[in-house]
C-alpha cells in the first residue's frame, strides 16, 4: 500500500517485503534487525516483532484514508 501513497508501481510479489524478510532470517540467523526502503523490522526468537516506519509522511497519508473510513479507529492527534 506504501507503494501506492507513493506514487510508485507495487513491486513483483516474487520479490516483496515478506520474501526479503524470510530470506533475510534465513541467511542471517543470528541478527535481528532487518532494513527495507520504508521500514525497519527488529524480530525476536519467540516470533514476535517490532516495526518502525521510515516515511512518516506515508504513514500520514495512510491513517487519513483509515480514519475517513472508520472515524473511531484512531486516537486524535
Amino acid at each position: 500500500m506504501f507503494y501506492l501513497l507513493d506514487g510508485k508501481t507495487i513491486p513483483d510479489n516474487r520479490h516483496d517485503v515478506s520474501i526479503r524478510f524470510m530470506d533475510f532470517v534465513r541467511d542471517n540467523p543470528h541478527q535481528q534487525i532487518f532494513e527495507d526502503e520504508l521500514f525497519t523490522i527488529r524480530y525476536f526468537q519467540k516470533g514476535s516483532g517490532h516495526i518502525t516506519f521510515k516515511r512518516l509522511d506515508l504513514v500520514d497519508k495512510m491513517n487519513d484514508i483509515v480514519a475517513k473510513h472508520y472515524p473511531s479507529a484512531l486516537s486524535a492527534k
